[in-house]
């Protein structure tokens, strides 16, 4: 957390760049926009101060057919309010006795591994060109930042949804990770059909880091 000055520093560069911000903002409840943190006791101040994201990529198309979905619009914080999420973060992670990191498709598309719900043509993920081979996809900032919170005592726990073993070559030991939907290089936890159950170990482990964190 001692690096946190220097990442606000990235952000201030991109708010340098950015210009003026003219996207429709999102109209959504604040916990959706935000998280649950606005609406904790004592930070009404953040409440206030966190605008709504912008709309920075339209789509027509829906996320996730067939589920309780909606459109697959991109949104982004203004880098002002992104840089007192991350002042935020550091201070729970920080305080917290318990973390448990909970990550799905968008921590890996960065390596190269597409993911289901983004459809906007004019995307802003980080995105590299898809690979022929995920098995060959390399780990990326996120898992690698992860992993370090994992090996300075900070982060206790480790739910995958993804199948590709990036948290893996990023160092994370296999006894910190629960790999809920299965996993590419584990013969004995097969990746999960859409219509399949998750194993019940696995699922009664992500329960109880729900319960503890």
């Amino acid at each position: 957390m001692e690096n946190i000055n220097e990442y606000c520093s990235d952000i201030d560069e991109l708010e340098k760049k950015a210009g003026e911000w003219k996207g429709k903002r999102m109209d959504a409840p604040e916990i959706e926009m935000h998280g649950g943190i606005v609406m904790m006791k004592g930070k009404e101040s953040l409440r206030d101060s966190w605008q709504a994201p912008r709309l920075v990529a339209f789509s027509n198309e829906e996320a996730r057919p067939g589920y309780a979905t909606k459109k697959a619009h991109e949104y982004e914080d203004e880098p002002h309010v992104l840089k007192s999420k991350v002042k935020e973060l550091a201070r729970l992670i920080t305080a917290s006795q318990n973390l448990c990191a909970y990550t799905g498709a968008g921590i890996s598309t960065s390596s190269g591994i597409g993911d289901y719900a983004s459809k906007a043509k004019e995307t802003v993920a980080l995105q590299k060109k898809r690979l022929k081979n995920p098995y060959l996809a390399k780990p990326t900032l996120a898992h690698r930042v992860i992993t370090a919170l994992y090996h300075s005592g900070n982060l206790k726990r480790w739910v995958q949804q993804n199948h590709d073993g990036l948290p893996q070559k990023a160092g994370l030991p296999q006894e910190a990770l629960n790999e809920i939907h299965g996993a590419w290089f584990d013969p004995s936890n097969p990746v999960v059909p859409m219509s399949g159950s998750l194993r019940g170990d696995l699922f009664d482990d992500l329960q109880k880091w729900t319960k503890k964190g």
